[in-house]
């Protein structure tokens, strides 16, 4: 791999347990009831249960071609090197923690940040980072082995997703979904759905891909030549401190601008990766869930989704399960 072939893995993370942050988090929560909202800024949105971990030992185990790990997170440390010596003591790939400070840098007056979406459209500038990185959530874990080329081809990154959707179609159906939720007295939920929308809408694209949670494989360029071009897009984007309706996702603005660019691979892989969310299943109903994920050989990665949100067994019997997956020590 030559250096302009080089690949990064960028993971956000952050440990909502951490008292600082939630200290943090309260003083900004100037709407209790509002803010409190799930899809706004729930508990769970924050919460963790050790994921990252896993999350690192998959990347660790399954793409030892990754060039180098950031963690992005706010002014906290996972200390992620007492595990990596424990399970894998011959590792070469460097892993560094990146403050919000840093990537947010000119864009200091938004922070702290507690909005995923303003965080994502601020990775590519992580100092030192490759052209070519790959985003994981902490929850986002690869499976089984990989190869670059399930990610890049051709000088195109490939795109994960379960179909491209109609701009004018969605328009209608977010209207109508707005107008039945208000008719029962509810506010309208911020979807994912309404994001990528949203990303359509400012790269003028008449339609979209419907993402999963899944690694992102991006371009550094996309975004700085997209955000030099339209700063205020970038501002627009950073300066909520909590998910807000009029935000886009920054992952899907990346792949369209690259799909016009000719820059993406399109034909979707939509059964690539499974999104798993445990406290949805009684114990065996999980345990077959799991087995369904092991046994299936085009399933790259999974979600495990608000795993903390699960009872103790659940947690055990999915930690147990990934600890298998990746061939980990049972202390881990």
């Amino acid at each position: 791999m030559s250096l302009n072939d080089k690949i990064d893995a960028v993971i956000t993370w952050v440990d909502g347990n951490d008292p600082v942050h939630q200290a943090k988090r309260a003083q900004f929560l100037t709407n209790k009831r509002e803010n409190a909202r799930k899809d706004v800024a729930g508990e769970t949105r924050f919460n963790q249960v050790g994921e990252i971990y896993c999350c690192i030992a998959s990347i660790l185990r399954f793409a030892p071609w990754i060039n180098k790990i950031y963690i992005v997170t706010d002014n906290q440390d996972p200390h992620v090197e007492d595990y990596i010596k424990i399970h894998f003591p011959d590792n070469k790939i460097p892993v560094e923690v990146v403050d919000h400070k840093v990537v947010f840098e000119g864009y200091e007056k938004h922070l702290p940040t507690f909005n995923s979406l303003a965080i994502t459209s601020v990775l590519w500038r992580i100092p030192g980072i490759n052209e070519r990185f790959i985003l994981f959530n902490d929850d986002v874990m690869l499976q089984r082995p990989v190869t670059p080329e399930d990610f890049y081809r051709d000088n195109k990154i490939v795109l994960y997703g379960r179909r491209w959707i109609s701009v004018n179609e969605t328009r209608i159906t977010l209207v109508l979904q707005t107008l039945m939720r208000r008719l029962v007295g509810k506010k309208a939920l911020l979807s994912f759905k309404k994001f990528m929308y949203n990303a359509a809408r400012v790269t003028q694209s008449a339609r979209f891909v419907r993402l999963d949670h899944t690694p992102h494989a991006f371009f550094k360029s996309v975004f700085s030549e997209f955000y030099a071009a339209n700063p205020q897009c970038l501002e627009d984007n950073v300066r909520h401190r909590f998910r807000n309706k009029e935000q886009y996702s920054a992952a899907e603005l990346h792949h369209l601008l690259a799909v016009k660019q000719g820059r993406a691979d399109v034909a979707l892989r939509k059964k690539c990766g499974v999104t798993l969310s445990p406290y949805m299943y009684d114990i065996e109903g999980l345990k077959r869930e799991l087995q369904k994920i092991a046994d299936d050989a085009q399933c790259l990665y999974f979600c495990v989704n608000s795993l903390d949100q699960s009872s103790p067994e659940h947690i055990d019997i999915v930690n147990a399960w990934m600890r298998n997956v990746l061939s980990l020590k049972a202390e881990a």
